[in-house]
């Protein structure tokens, strides 16, 4: 494919193969944006036994996590791995949502993510919140993106290993790392006009293309597939 196909284009499409029904998987918000941590460098079926445990604990509550020692905390988040760093960085961000009520308006801390927030982080740009969950230690640019998207409401591309996989099957020149991958291809993303809904389910619509391009072989036999008549 000389000329890559449009971002609104492959989001279509992909919406007419796939389903993202329910992205992000969590019961609150909270949880969706402990799942964010649990999640880095390892498989999700680790991160549910980690956040069964935490609930199980009463622990998916900002104000009870925050006051965990960091030692038990990396125990029972074990089977995610990376326990000592993914237990610090937990334990800031629950200390952020506390601080600064990020999740204390309306029933945001207990509704399901992907609900519309108000909170004490309301007033924030979208760019000064990213740099507020980047100073969290841990918390890098796809975590702070994926929170400020899910949580939050704010309008962000998920430059994630799958999207840059799925971009460069499809024609795009994609830098390998994600925020090379963001400087240079946001605006092919701005310029398709997503919705915040629309970013979330893109995600998910990504995440489950690529779940299924390992079965074929390779987001390259996919990508021919979805697109050989364009």
């Amino acid at each position: 494919m000389a000329v890559p196909p449009a971002q609104r284009l492959i989001f279509e499409t992909l919406r007419g193969r796939f389903d993202a029904e329910g992205w992000w998987p969590a019961e609150s918000t909270f949880e969706m944006m402990v799942g964010a941590i649990m999640v880095q460098n390892t498989a999700w079926r680790n991160v549910e036994t980690s956040i069964r445990a935490l609930r199980e604990r009463a622990l998916l509550d900002p104000a009870a996590l925050a006051a965990i020692p960091a030692e038990e905390l990396a125990e029972v988040i074990r089977p995610s791995g990376f326990m000592t760093a993914k237990s610090r960085s937990a334990l800031a961000l629950a200390r952020w949502v506390v601080e600064t009520g990020a999740l204390e308006t309306g029933a945001a801390g207990s509704s399901e993510p992907g609900g519309s927030t108000s909170s004490g982080i309301s007033d924030r740009t979208d760019a000064a919140l990213r740099e507020e969950l980047l100073a969290l230690p841990g918390i890098g640019p796809e975590t702070a993106d994926v929170i400020g998207l899910y949580a939050f409401d704010r309008p962000a591309f998920i430059w994630d290993t799958y999207a840059r996989r799925m971009l460069t099957a499809v024609g795009y020149p994609v830098p390998g790392s994600y925020p090379a991958a963001r400087r240079a291809l946001t605006a092919t993303v701005e310029a398709a006009g997503f919705s915040v809904s629309e970013y979330r389910e893109f995600h998910g619509l990504i995440v489950e293309a690529g779940k299924h391009a390992r079965s074929l072989g390779g987001w390259d036999v996919l990508a021919a597939e979805l697109f050989a008549a364009r």
